[in-house]
């Protein structure tokens, strides 16, 4: 018999893969400027010399690895992804910036090609929660990192960019599409704590920044749509569809403008932890 639950876990992947590929191109809109601002936060978490080399998994489009590169003048990050639309993007800004202690891989973070203990560090920015096995994933990258060498993951706390999605997720359901019981995974210090504790790090610490803004109108909300991950649960609208919804939902997210704009609320979590065997 066929395993049902292996082939729904590789069309996923596909999926996400896929969502990532279409998205690369607007994942550095200012709208977006959520994972710019986040990115200044994670040395602070890392406590490095200057001269280790850190694997940045799921890179994206770079902000994590350039700005850990930046704190390291003799040392390297390696940023890992298997969206090939996200790696073009690190690449380019890369090579504008003129950093030259990254390099970028195509690979899945469930199947690491590196060698056992090879990496000072390792960072997850907002990456973990997209493997339906976190725990799995977060024990086979500690794999990779030497003893006594730190595990970084950023997620979002519970909260963030609400009450936008909740109007977004109600709105959509109109539509006829399918949407998750809860969307937010890793999204609580709890949780967090839990799920390095399981996988066996310790000395485990938890932080949590306030990176939120004010959007200049509704159409801000939609770039950060369109460009990220609740672009999937609308890629399947007919074209007609697609239009009609987002002029109901952007109505409906013009309804929160102030005089400032629109606040976008972004709470993001970091979670650390030190491999000791």
């Amino acid at each position: 018999m066929p395993d049902n639950h292996k082939t729904d876990e590789l069309e996923m992947k596909k999926k996400i893969q896929e969502a990532f590929n279409r998205v690369a191109e607007g994942y550095d809109s200012p709208a977006l400027r959520f994972f710019t601002e986040s990115a200044k936060h994670l040395p602070e978490y890392l406590n490095l010399k200057g001269d280790e080399h850190v694997l940045d998994i799921a890179t994206g489009t770079g902000h994590a690895a350039i700005t850990i590169a930046g704190v390291l003048p003799e040392g390297l990050v390696t940023g890992i992804d298997f969206s090939e639309g996200m790696l073009s993007r690190a690449r380019t800004k890369i090579k504008e910036r003129g950093v030259r202690n990254v390099r970028l891989l195509s690979m899945d973070m469930q199947a690491l090609d590196f060698p056992d203990n090879a990496f000072d560090a390792a960072v997850f920015s907002f990456s973990i929660f997209f493997v339906e096995d976190m725990e799995g994933v977060l024990r086979h990258v500690m794999g990779k990192v030497k003893s006594g060498g730190r595990v970084l993951v950023t997620s979002f706390q519970e909260g963030t960019f609400s009450p936008q999605v909740d109007m977004f997720f109600e709105r959509v359901k109109k539509y006829g599409v399918e949407t998750p019981s809860t969307w937010r995974r890793l999204a609580t210090r709890e949780e967090c704590t839990a799920l390095f504790e399981k996988a066996g790090l310790t000395e485990v610490r938890v932080g949590t920044k306030d990176i939120g803004y004010h959007l200049t109108n509704a159409g801000q909300w939609w770039d950060i749509v369109w460009n990220a991950g609740l672009r999937r649960f609308v890629s399947s609208l007919s074209n007609k569809d697609l239009e009609k919804f987002r002029d109901e939902h952007l109505k409906d997210i013009e309804s929160l403008s102030t005089g400032n704009g629109i606040w976008l609320e972004v709470k993001a979590i970091y979670v650390s932890g030190i491999k000791h065997r």
